[in-house]
């Protein structure tokens, strides 16, 4: 086992970004368009957090306090709703380029109908990729 000293919120960083399902630091800068040399700092210790916790916080959804201090719960305390996760997603996607906007809306377009589509006894190997059932080439 490794021994790791990095400073307590560094590891608390570092645990957030993985409990959201962001497999590397890289992932994380790259998603929320986060400078990686300065998040990388963080998630290591090099750097302390505190003028950029509010915003980690958020972006991982758990509290400031315990991302700084290790108080209280880790989580937020309120789910996201998925209207929230929506509009993050569309500010995500307004600042993509024209081309990139279409067989990204074509790909949703399939996920959609494909969900409008199920029925409850279809199992998920009865169920084709979207990409396939409207004729693209995987």
């Amino acid at each position: 086992m490794d021994f790791d000293d990095r400073p307590d919120f560094a590891k608390r960083l570092e645990k957030a970004r993985k409990d959201r399902g962001f497999r590397t630091p890289k992932d994380a800068a790259r998603f929320f368009d986060w400078t990686y040399e300065t998040y990388i700092q963080h998630e290591q210790g090099i750097r302390g957090i505190s003028r950029a916790a509010a915003k980690y916080a958020k972006a991982f959804r758990v509290s400031e306090g315990w991302l700084l201090t290790g108080e209280g719960n880790a989580e937020q305390g309120q789910k996201v709703s998925g209207e929230e996760a929506i509009k993050e997603l569309l500010s995500r996607i307004e600042n993509l380029p024209e081309a990139a906007l279409q067989p990204l809306w074509r790909s949703i377009d399939g996920y959609i109908k494909d969900a409008e589509r199920s029925s409850p006894d279809r199992s998920p190997a009865h169920t084709e990729p979207a990409n396939l059932l409207h004729g693209a080439k995987p």
